[in-house]
């Protein structure tokens, strides 16, 4: 799965929370406010998300603490927006009203 998110977001970071079943892919300040997809929430500022350590990149079965999906490549290296979107988009499937 993890190398499949990251040739999917171009390699950006993606934290997973298997507590809470969700995945968080890193995008650059600002682009909540562009953000047009119901189906998945882009976080704003002032949200707090906590990051795990840099050497967390697998579950920890005893924790079941959060990890890098994708770990970060390199500082300022993130997810684009669009490939976030793309991704969500194919993981969602048809709905009734995009097929009209």
């Amino acid at each position: 799965m993890s190398d499949r998110l990251a040739r999917c977001l171009g390699g950006g970071p993606v934290i997973h929370d298997r507590g809470f079943r969700r995945y968080y892919a890193l995008v650059p300040p600002g682009s909540a406010r562009a953000w047009c997809e119901p189906t998945a929430e882009c976080l704003t500022e002032g949200t707090y998300l906590g990051v795990p350590r840099v050497d967390r990149t697998e579950l920890d079965e005893w924790t079941q603490a959060s990890y890098w999906a994708v770990r970060v490549a390199r500082p300022g290296h993130l997810c684009t927006a669009a490939d976030v979107l793309a991704l969500v988009m194919a993981g969602r499937g048809p709905t009734d009203e995009d097929e009209a």
